[in-house]
Order: C-alpha cells, then structure tokens, then sequence
C-alpha cells in the first residue's frame, strides 16, 4: 500500500528520529540556510514512500517475499556485510557536467515498512524534447514551485537512507550502468550543494556484473534492463525510463545475475568501489 507524503510531513518525520548534527555532519549544510523549518513555509512538495513485500518475516505469522533473494540464501539478515539499495535517476541529458537530475527512486531490498523512495526533482531548467519523449518527464511537469529541488531532497535523502542502514555497516548502492551514468550524475548534484557523499557509501554496477555472466553464459544477448527482463522473465510495472519501475526492474534481475555468477553477499561486497573512485570514467 502506497503511502503519499507532502515533503514537510516527510521531513518532519525523518528528523523527527535523525539529528540534525547528523545532517550537518554528513551533508555539509548550514542548519539555517536549509533545515529550518521556515524555509519551506510556502513550498508544498510531494515525495512517495511506498511500503510493499519484504523478503524476511515482519512477524512470527506472515512471511510474503516479493523477490527471491537466492544469493543471499546462505547469509542471515543480521550477518549480511551492507544495506542494500537498487536506485535509478532520470536526467535531462546524457552528460552529467552538462544536464540535471529530474528524478530520483531506491529501494531498500531488506524490504518492510517504506523500504522505497521516490521523487520528482526541478532541474531548474528546461527538459529537452529528446529527453522527455524517452522518460515522459517534461519541464511542465518538473519546473514548478511545487517540486523540490536536489538541494532540498538530499538532506532528506541522506536522514532516510541513515534511517534504513544498519548499524555499523556500510550503504552498498546498485544502478544499471553505475559508473557511467547514475554515479557521475549524483555526484556532480552532490557537488553543486556543496556537500560530501557519506564514506560508508559503496556502489555496485549491475551492467559490469551482467558483463561478466555474459562471458560464461551464451544465452544472454543485449544487456539493457529490457533485454535482461525479457532473457529472465522478470515484468515490471509501469513505464520503462522511468526510476521507479526501473528500480523495480532490476531488484528482479539482480538476484538472477548474481546466482548465475554465484556470487555471495560478500563476493558482491568485493565488487563494490566507493563514490569517488567512478570520477576516474567520469
């Protein structure tokens, strides 16, 4: 069941339970230019969290998997090394010096309660035609007051990925084209704040991993998350190009990709590199 939020509620809530040190810490932002609460007393923005299936039991009387996890089916919750997120962004282009984040979605694959998050970001600038005629993602439909900026969802992005890591372990992110794409696009929006990506954060490219089963398994063809969900018969819902569905798509076909690569949590974990070392390709 989705559960829709205006961005104040859901940041209300966030803080509520993530210190404001902690955002200062991390983000490097000033409390009064961007966490108070007066400066947002006339934006109204709209972000989802969505609760769905989680893989492991919520209770002693229901256990309702959405995705198989089969590679982690020899690690228990608590022995996994990371918090796993899937994440997808839209952009306005193809060049990440030269465009702008216009969507942003992850999902938590420890499932349960808001194990999603979704939104719509105003890149403060127009969306080419090329670009919205891919993602159906046009400058009416992200450049209003009512659609927040990158600058005003990270602080929230940062508490609510805090709010989802387990302790004392690090945040191991997973995009479809990773290091090309994704990557350098959040770090460049993470730079324009002026804010540092977390040191526990690490990520993984599912289209180097799905590259290298390539290799060993003939069958597979074209790479993309279409080719792939079509080769696994993994469906997803809603328009492709876009993060979410995107995100739900390969929370599919990654577990298919990593037991055929017979990769374990931790084997998955030695593929990880951290943020900064994907500036080297970006």
């Amino acid at each position: 069941m989705s559960l829709v939020l205006r961005f104040n509620l859901l940041r209300n809530n966030i803080w509520s339970s993530c210190p404001v040190r902690f955002l200062k810490q991390h983000a490097g932002f000033s409390y009064e230019k961007l966490l108070q609460p007066g400066s947002y007393e006339k934006r109204h923005f709209t972000t989802k969290l969505t609760e769905t299936a989680s893989w492991h039991k919520t209770d002693s009387d229901s256990c309702i998997p959405a995705i198989s996890p089969l590679w982690l089916q020899q690690t228990s919750e608590h022995d996994q090394p990371a918090t796993i997120l899937v994440f997808d962004i839209e952009t306005t282009g193809f060049l990440h010096a030269d465009h702008r984040i216009i969507e942003f979605a992850l999902r938590d694959l420890s499932g349960g309660k808001n194990c999603t998050f979704e939104t719509l970001i105003n890149p403060g600038r127009n969306v080419p035609s090329y670009a919205a005629e891919a993602n159906k993602i046009t400058t009416e439909l992200v450049c209003r007051p009512d659609v927040p900026r990158f600058s005003d969802v990270l602080p929230i992005l940062l508490a609510y990925v805090q709010s989802r890591q387990a302790p004392g372990k690090p945040v191991l992110w997973v995009a479809h084209n990773a290091k090309k794409f994704d990557v350098p696009f959040v770090m460049q929006e993470f730079e324009r704040c002026s804010a540092q990506v977390p040191a526990d954060w690490l990520f993984v490219d599912s289209l180097c991993l799905a590259r290298k089963l390539k290799k060993s398994d003939g069958n597979i063809g074209l790479l993309n998350l279409k080719a792939l969900g079509e080769h696994y018969g993994v469906s997803s819902e809603g328009p492709s190009h876009r993060a979410m569905p995107d995100v739900q798509a390969l929370c599919g076909i990654l577990p298919k990709i990593t037991l055929g690569l017979k990769l374990t949590c931790d084997s998955l974990m030695s593929e990880a590199s951290k943020f900064y070392d994907f500036r080297k390709v970006s």
